[in-house]
């Protein structure tokens, strides 16, 4: 299976221009980041899940000496007509390599777990080996690949925890942890991998987790 997507470089700047008089904290609200990258695209998508739908994801990246960036994976492409000569965006394939080989990987994912408190369940940070929970950072999310990637080791992990405390936003705090994770791996199911290369891995996927990249390692 072969499949294309269309990814787009879409600055910081680009999205606090395209919101008037919003402040530079709001990057760190998970709702402002989602509405600004969804906010590239038709407003009427015609679908009650229009992410999901169109295969939407993103993370916040940033490459040294440079300006931070949204980058946006998407099965149709940007409408935003308004920036687009801020944009970067092109074509791309997301074919895997065969089974075996070596890749290196940037995931952002939210590295939570679910856990009963007072018959609720709720996510909390994932921080590694505990007495409930045995199991180290790196084990988890080589189950969270498994089928994808194997052999899985972490080179650079940061964490950042979003919310809309402090914010004024009329719907309610909302906390969203981003754990942004650079490895390096093989390749084990090639359908699997391009599986999660389309349509993420885990949960908060509006809020800018889930992407997964990979380059075949030298």
């Amino acid at each position: 299976m072969s499949t294309t997507a269309y990814l787009t470089k879409f600055p910081v700047h680009s999205a606090l221009k395209r919101a008037p008089h919003t402040p530079l904290s709001y990057l760190d609200s998970p709702r402002f980041r989602h509405r600004a990258v969804m906010g590239l695209f038709d407003n009427n998508l015609g679908s009650s899940n229009p992410r999901a739908e169109n295969n939407i994801l993103f993370r916040l990246d940033s490459v040294p000496g440079h300006a931070p960036y949204f980058l946006v994976q998407s099965s149709i492409p940007v409408q935003a007509e308004d920036i687009i000569e801020e944009l970067e965006t092109k074509e791309v394939s997301l074919q895997s390599p065969p089974e075996g080989t070596p890749v290196a990987f940037r995931l952002s994912i939210n590295g939570t777990i679910r856990k009963a408190h007072s018959k609720k369940m709720s996510s909390v940070p994932f921080d590694g080996e505990d007495s409930e929970n045995p199991l180290s950072f790196t084990h988890w999310l080589a189950q969270r690949l498994s089928g994808a990637l194997k052999d899985v080791s972490i080179m650079n992990h940061q964490r950042q925890v979003l919310s809309t405390e402090h914010k004024d936003e009329k719907q309610g705090n909302l906390i969203v942890q981003v754990d942004t994770v650079d490895g390096f791996a093989y390749v084990d199911s090639p359908s699997v991998l391009e599986q999660a290369l389309l349509n993420g891995i885990g949960r908060a996927k509006s809020y800018g987790c889930g992407m997964l990249s990979i380059k075949i390692a030298q």
